[in-house]
């Protein structure tokens, strides 16, 4: 199995940077301020942004260093500030927990959100609470890169079709990351490195500005973030709220918010699990008596390939699968990536090296982690074909074209809507203690997210891999028509909702200082409307975006910016409240 030198050399030069780093920040003013990164800062962030798209960290890009909460975290480092990162990142990556990349469900960019994002806020010395009324009209920036990115990429297949026409097994492998990979460099790791270099000096100078002449402004970007937080659970709703699951999430919500934020997000995930079995094993689930309805049968193989050679093929696919992700093809030629050590040890004949070539560079789309059984099948297939079955081109491509839609609605659904969500609670609410707008955050909290979602991901896609190629035609048969399969599509939805119910109690923030005095008494409209419910006004602001996005189709984007405006307008000193020492002053209606 051959070893990528070129990913091996980034990923130690980017661990040698970050961890011989020091003094990122200019040196402190005379007030202790520094306001600006130094150009080795700079460099080291745009990596790390760049690689959060890439390909080189097996799988881990997308999954992990693509999400704000270890964004954050390593943005944190670099700048010796790895705890006020932690905090930011996870605050950020609430309003991102909907993104689903499939759907495009949230404008922009959460990985730029959070590194660029992350940055602006601790070199301009925001306050951490309004981190997402920051960050997240940065992320719409990457909506540019990501159009430019899939265009480019388009060109690339073309290369590999002449390259198969010679039957160069390698070079057509080396075309998967050779052109795309410099190109994507410079298009996300280069710009971010000069906004960095050159904006954080802008960004905190006009902070400064405005909290010596319109300090209003900055406990408006507060009230925004707080509110921000509703449409990233809201959209994750979107997809929870199904069927008979509901009720999971306002129970959480519910016990989150009499509890006033004193909870453990991972204790509730045990009650969450708990609450899961007895419903889909002794409650809702009508087909615990149904016998299986496929037999657990294993293909009988030729012996052509090894555990190994399967094996290679899964690594390649795990790091190179939207390596040069296109309009055109999309993940054709990761696929035939994939593939290459494959038909290097079946085919030894130039035709047959072409052929095999052709029939894997051809359209390919599926989620990478759930569908790598069909590559498993593929792999199978292909096995037996070498061996002298009669096994036709289009045989094979009808098997591609079968699976690749419902495995990627099942994988997308599961993975990128649930999973992956479920394990960012839990180390957002690790990271933040479960408060929203922390100034410092817990470490543990994005060691949690990497390690145990790393060590799931990993065990997950390497035994459905090998399961497609063990099993054959019918290991998709069987794990779509599985009770399990079933019963874990059943189950995680109530996972999901009962989470969301208790990072919706402590994220979402909609509240108002005002009071009113009627003969001498003051009365406080917020503790009027707690003693209804605690948090009644978050749930509404979260129901009112859910019904605006699932009926009415309202664009994220028009609600983001909506949002902004109404919390920094709702910050303008026109009424009047008490302070929290008991005078009477000028608020704002939201605070």
């Amino acid at each position: 199995m051959k070893r990528n030198p070129i990913g091996i050399a980034l990923i130690i030069s980017f661990i040698f940077l970050i961890v011989f780093s020091t003094n990122a920040f200019a040196a402190p003013d005379a007030q202790g301020r520094v306001d600006k990164v130094s150009f080795l800062a700079a460099f080291i962030i745009g990596l790390l942004y760049y690689l959060a798209q890439s390909p080189w960290l097996a799988n881990l890009s997308f999954t992990v260093f693509y999400r704000p909460l270890i964004a954050g975290t390593l943005v944190g480092i670099v700048l010796g500030q790895p705890a006020q990162g932690v905090a930011i990142g996870a605050t950020i990556n609430v309003f991102y927990l909907g993104f689903i990349s499939a759907g495009g469900s949230l404008p922009g960019d959460p990985s730029l959100a959070g590194y660029l994002g992350t940055a602006l806020v601790i070199g301009s010395h925001l306050n951490p609470g309004a981190a997402l009324a920051l960050a997240a009209p940065v992320g719409l920036l990457g909506n540019f890169a990501w159009s430019i990115k899939m265009s480019f990429c388009s060109r690339i297949p073309a290369i590999a079709d002449k390259l198969a026409e010679k039957g160069d097994i390698w070079g057509v492998a080396r075309t998967d990351y050779l052109y795309s990979q410099p190109f994507l460099f410079l298009l996300y790791g280069v710009p971010a490195m000069i906004l960095l270099y050159l904006g954080v000096p802008l960004v905190s100078a006009g902070v400064q500005w405005i909290q010596i002449n319109a300090a209003w402004v900055i406990q408006g970007m507060i009230v925004a973030s707080g509110m921000l937080t509703a449409l990233g659970i809201a959209i994750n709703l979107k997809i929870l709220l199904q069927k008979d699951v509901w009720p999971f999430f306002f129970i959480s919500f519910i016990i989150a918010s009499m509890a006033e934020g004193n909870v453990n997000f991972f204790m509730f995930a045990i009650i969450g699990v708990a609450f899961a079995y007895l419903f889909v094993f002794y409650g809702h689930y009508e087909n615990n008596d149904q016998p299986a309805t496929f037999e657990n049968v294993t293909r009988k193989s030729p012996g052509l390939l090894s555990r190994w050679d399967v094996f290679a093929s899964y690594w390649r696919w795990l790091f190179f699968s939207h390596s040069t992700y296109n309009w055109e093809r999309l993940q054709g030629l990761g696929f035939a990536h994939s593939m290459a050590p494959i038909i290097r040890k079946l085919y030894k004949k130039q035709e047959d090296i072409r052929a095999a070539l052709k029939r894997h560079l051809v359209f390919f789309n599926t989620e990478p982690d759930f569908g790598g059984i069909i590559h498993g099948t593929i792999i199978a297939m292909e096995e037996d074909r070498a061996a002298g079955a009669e096994i036709s081109d289009d045989d094979i491509n009808k098997v591609k074209t079968s699976l690749m839609g419902p495995l990627a609605g099942i994988g997308d659904s599961i993975i990128q809507g649930i999973i992956v969500p479920v394990f960012l609670i839990i180390g957002i609410g690790i990271a933040t203690d479960g408060k929203m707008g922390m100034s410092q955050g817990n470490m543990l909290g994005p060691i949690f997210y990497l390690v145990t979602f790393a060590a799931f991901l990993w065990t997950f896609t390497w035994w459905i891999y090998n399961l497609g190629y063990r099993k054959g035609q019918s290991a998709a048969v069987e794990i779509l028509s599985s009770k399990m399969l079933n019963r874990i599509i059943e189950g995680v939805p109530i996972v999901g909702s009962f989470l969301m119910g208790l990072l919706a109690a402590n994220f979402v923030k909609v509240s108002t200082p005002v009071v009113f005095s009627i003969g001498g008494t003051n009365f406080a409209i917020q503790s009027i409307v707690n003693q209804i419910m605690p948090n009644i006004l978050s749930l509404l602001l979260i129901l009112l975006i859910w019904f605006l996005i699932t009926k009415r189709n309202a664009k994220p984007t028009l609600i983001l910016f909506g949002i902004i405006v109404i919390g920094i307008l709702g910050a303008i000193p026109l009424f009047w409240g008490i302070d929290p020492v008991g005078q009477v002053v000028r608020v704002g209606l939201l605070g």
